[in-house]
């Protein structure tokens, strides 16, 4: 069984290259980077043996540790990336016995991923190769050897157990709208943590610390125990080697029922259809506020999408968490030897907040019309008016988006003692929102490019869609900076002059970004009443779509 669906992968794999040349191009580089990684690693490893014997130790722990973690959680978040060998596609040919289990196992492992982490975990054992006696060093690395096949069994085996356990949820829109927030924030804190760290200069201690915790759990446990037994600790040694034999003992029947439960119930994950509220009170309010039906119709449907489709909430992440990178190089810049001050560059980078939640947020929508998918045929059957399509887009992201970055953009100034500035950051605020806006309203009309599809993962690409997507950021990104520029000019005399030419900034910007808003919805409302069924069958076009 092991063998049939090893060479089952490399068959559909083979198929999928031929079919999608550009696909071995992914390949090869993949390959290639496998390749440099376990360059590094035996390099690494080789470099440990020269060090304390304490720090090899903490190291070989945290990045074990690391490893193990990883493949038990980014599966999950990676959620329908490879369906190759989804169990559920094997339900009708076979019963989910102890041989498909295993044979699954093996067959998940033969990737580039699984082929790197099993030679990195096994190359763990050139790090004991100690000077201090031959006979340790040599019981060392076996021990090595061992622990490194324990530890990649260990890798493949969680990621197996979470990945089906997690299936069904996975499968239904609640389970994937989580799955791209947490995968979000992982990428987020994962990316910073090493430099925060070294910001806040903890040193050596903590992470031995850390280390020193890991190594009693399943995730570090396996690399801690060569370290015992070259100190001739066999009492802790053995203490780890049985956490790790009884995870993997738990985890081999635990993976087998839950792949039984994969195979023989049918579920979404999520409410069905008929039993979801098709009511939108937002329209209401928005008619009674004098918004023409057509619009709040529109807004009230985009703002669901705001609140429930995975592929909105990964943008909604990125309007929440884009902004908070200034303040993290602030205190990274900060911390070096020739650094600012650092209250002076948290109180700058502060005042980027406020703008860059609005340029953010505002210039999501500007492919929004490809995130309808097909089901843009109902604005084209329903003749909806392209003044409303736009404005009703427009107001689902601006009712929230407003208040956040106007109270934003005078918050920061105040927090960050820069409160003369605070009329210059509301006037840019303003501006990026309202030009954004405007640029989105026109650019989704005019060059749309493939979106991920609704039910789909929201990170995966469209294949042959990098070219279009290129040019159509750049093209709104270039758009959008000619358009502020004039806010931006008022900038010089702000800092060049003196601060009380930022009340021009206020001026400037509110009058940009209104006209250019307003503009833009207009010229892209006229665009869509002529490229609605253009748009449509551009869009059926698309894979997936």
């Amino acid at each position: 069984m092991v063998a049939t669906l090893a060479r089952l992968r490399f068959r559909l794999l083979r198929n999928t290259l031929l079919r999608e040349k550009w696909r071995i191009v992914l390949l090869v580089l993949g390959a290639l980077y496998g390749l440099g990684l376990l360059a590094l690693g035996v390099v690494g490893m080789i470099a440990l043996n020269v060090v304390d014997p304490g720090i090899r130790t903490t190291a070989l722990v945290l990045a074990g540790s690391l490893l193990v973690l990883g493949w038990t959680v980014v599966p999950v978040l990676a959620f329908g990336l490879d369906s190759t060998l989804d169990p559920q596609r094997f339900a009708v040919y076979l019963e989910p016995d102890r041989r498909f289990a295993l044979g699954l196992l093996v067959a998940g492992a033969v990737s580039i991923p699984g082929i790197v982490t099993a030679a990195l975990a096994l190359l763990s054992a050139f790090a004991w190769i100690s000077t201090s006696g031959v006979g340790a060093s040599v019981l060392a690395v076996a021990v090595a050897l061992v622990c490194g096949a324990l530890g990649a069994l260990l890798c493949f085996l969680l990621a197996r157990v979470t990945t089906t356990a997690a299936a069904g949820a996975m499968r239904g829109r609640r389970g994937r709208d989580l799955a791209g927030l947490v995968a979000g924030a992982l990428v987020l804190v994962l990316a910073l943590t090493p430099s925060l760290l070294q910001s806040f200069d903890l040193g050596t201690i903590s992470f031995d610390a850390v280390a020193d915790v890991l190594a009693w759990t399943p995730f570090g446990a396996p690399w801690a125990i060569p370290a015992d037994v070259l100190a001739g600790a066999w009492g802790p040694a053995l203490a780890r080697l049985a956490i790790v034999l009884a995870v993997i003992a738990l985890a081999l029947p635990l993976y087998q029922r839950l792949l039984v439960r994969s195979m023989t119930t049918v579920g979404s994950g999520g409410p069905s259809g008929a039993t979801r509220s098709t009511r939108l009170p937002v329209v209401g309010r928005l008619v009674a506020r004098g918004v023409t039906p057509g619009a709040a119709a529109v807004a009230g449907r985009s703002l669901r999408y705001w609140r429930g489709d995975p592929r909105y909430l990964v943008q909604l992440f990125s309007v929440v968490f884009l902004p908070l990178v200034p303040i993290v190089m602030a205190l990274l810049v900060s911390n070096q030897e020739f650094g600012p001050d650092r209250d002076v560059a948290l109180g700058w980078a502060l005042l980027l907040v406020g703008p860059l939640v609005a340029w953010v947020g505002a210039w999501a929508i500007h492919d929004d019309v490809a995130y309808d998918s097909t089901a843009f045929w109902m604005h084209v059957a329903a003749d909806v008016r392209g003044i409303d399509d736009r404005w009703g887009r427009a107001l689902a992201v601006l009712v929230w988006l407003a208040p956040l970055a106007l109270v934003l953009s005078v918050v920061t100034p105040l927090v960050g003692g820069r409160a003369e500035l605070l009329p210059a950051v509301v006037g840019l605020t303003l501006c990026l929102l309202g030009t954004a806006t405007g640029v989105s309203g026109v650019f989704s009309a005019a060059v749309p490019y493939p979106a991920p599809p609704p039910g789909s993962n929201p990170m995966s690409n469209q294949t042959g869609a990098m070219g279009a997507t290129f040019a159509a950021q750049l093209g709104s990104f270039a758009a959008l900076g000619v358009l502020a520029l004039p806010a931006g000019l008022t900038l010089i005399p702000v800092f060049a002059v003196d601060p009380a030419w930022a009340w021009l900034t206020l001026l400037v910007g509110a009058a940009t970004g209104v006209v250019v808003g307003v503009l833009g919805l207009r010229y892209g409302g006229r665009l869509l009443d002529r490229r609605a069924v253009r748009l449509l069958t551009t869009i059926r076009s698309w894979p997936k779509h």
